[in-house]
């Protein structure tokens, strides 16, 4: 096999690591329940750059929490930081490594209860939506907020993928090496550029300054 060939499957073989070192890398969503319980429009965006996870996990690497409901009482422990089930305990758990929760339904109506609860109790309720919305808990009801808390999550750095790093390389064999050495080529390795192992060992041997 000629030299040109080998240097054609080394690049191949190289890029198609890389590809598939993209795809491991995306960051993932965790959803609390089955994908048919959330609208499909959203999931189909949320897709093309995220990966999906499902279930009650605790300590996820996944960078957003997404859920279809949640009740008051559930809403109130979050607000107090105070896990009283697996969903609150999920939500506390991604609120204090800094990551957004999801919800995908309306904000909770508070009209019935205040002509029921004292005005005190009513007030509490008001404060606790406040809160976990500072906390960083969204309702998603409307393409709008979806829009809006997705360009915010695509532009925080603590979300990026990792593939975002990681630029196609090109590998340098040990003949390009010495070709660019002799012609007095500089810079001998460009930016993105990866020597070969017995690139490597010419440079080592030649002590060429990379």
């Amino acid at each position: 096999m000629q030299s040109a060939e080998i240097e054609k499957l080394i690049q191949i073989i190289t890029d198609r690591v890389w590809a598939q070192l993209k795809v491991v890398c995306k960051s993932s969503i965790l959803f609390q329940d089955q994908i048919e319980a959330y609208p499909a429009p959203y999931v189909k965006k949320l897709s093309a750059d995220y990966h999906f996870d499902f279930g009650q996990k605790q300590d996820s690497d996944a960078i957003l929490l997404c859920l279809n409901q949640v009740t008051m009482p559930q809403l109130i422990a979050v607000a107090h930081l105070t896990a009283i089930d697996p969903v609150t305990t999920q939500m506390i758990d991604f609120l204090l490594k800094g990551k957004p929760v999801w919800i995908f339904s309306s904000k909770p109506k508070l009209q019935g209860y205040r002509k029921e609860a004292r005005y005190a109790v009513w007030r509490q309720l008001q404060t606790a939506i406040q809160k976990t919305s500072e906390f960083d808990v969204h309702f998603i009801d409307s393409e709008g907020q979806f829009d809006e808390q997705f360009k915010q999550l695509r532009s925080k750095k603590s979300v990026k993928s990792v593939s975002s790093g990681l630029n196609k390389r090109h590998f340098v064999t040990e003949q390009v090496l010495e070709q660019r050495w002799q012609s007095n080529q500089q810079p001998l390795l460009q930016p993105g550029e990866v020597l070969t192992d017995l690139a490597k060992e010419l440079a080592k041997d030649k002590h060429l300054n990379l």
